[in-house]
């Protein structure tokens, strides 16, 4: 389903990128079918926010689906044609190109989508930098990857909305990457990788920005560092 294969150019690449490993690809998935998928969570009426007052503050107008094993069960029936897609993104012929780009072998995916899934984020909407959870906290599994798939057409710069990759001190925005339409971001999880959208959206009000969520994982502790949900840093 993919538009092209994984060159060692861009294997390099991934892992040569600052601030941590990671790749931004356009048009890596049709246009066709995240068009179809677009215009059926679009109309979704289906979400749920953050009812926990130490994340609430951070994830400003930010909403999701599914949210959790139960939601994550009817997501066929509620949205077929992403359910399907998200399915691929899990099987495992998609996630063995994952390891292949990025090195990082026996990646799981997460068909509950804990924490991720499908994201709207609504106008003065933020999600605040922060370095991921790094431990399912269900399957006591180790996160590693992340991809995320923007699904904004006729997307305004001026909107903002960018997702910014910052170094570990906390003193420099690497990379900012603006949300257009079909562009995939792919990274590797430590705690060196901070992230996040902390500018509130100026978008119009009847505008959301949209994304999908895959995380993936493995069986084995890749770090020394202690287990942790997510953590968010008041800075900006």
């Amino acid at each position: 389903m993919i538009n092209f294969p994984f060159s060692k150019n861009l294997k390099t690449e991934y892992k040569k990128n600052t601030p941590y490993p990671h790749i931004i690809i356009d048009d890596f998935f049709p246009d066709h079918i995240l068009k179809e998928i677009y215009n059926e969570i679009s109309l979704n009426k289906n979400w749920h926010s953050d009812s926990v007052d130490w994340t609430q503050k951070h994830q400003i107008n930010k909403f999701y689906w599914p949210h959790d094993e139960i939601s994550a069960r009817t997501l066929d029936k509620v949205l077929p044609r992403t359910h399907l897609f998200l399915k691929y993104l899990n099987s495992k012929d998609f996630i063995s190109k994952l390891s292949e780009l990025t090195g990082i072998a026996n990646l799981i995916g997460d068909e509950d989508f804990f924490g991720g899934g499908i994201h709207k984020i609504n106008k003065d909407g933020k999600l605040d930098l922060h370095r991921d959870y790094n431990i399912h906290p269900t399957k006591k599994l180790y996160r590693r990857l992340n991809l995320l798939i923007y699904l904004n057409e006729n997307w305004d710069e001026n909107w903002g909305g960018n997702l910014e990759l910052w170094d570990s001190n906390l003193t420099n925005c690497v990379k900012s990457v603006e949300p257009t339409f079909g562009r995939v971001v792919i990274f590797t999880i430590s705690d060196n990788a901070i992230h996040g959208h902390p500018k509130p959206l100026n978008c119009p009000e009847n505008v959301s920005r949209y994304s999908l969520a895959l995380y993936y994982f493995t069986e084995e502790n890749p770090r020394e560092t202690n287990d942790h949900p997510v953590v968010f840093f008041d800075m900006v």
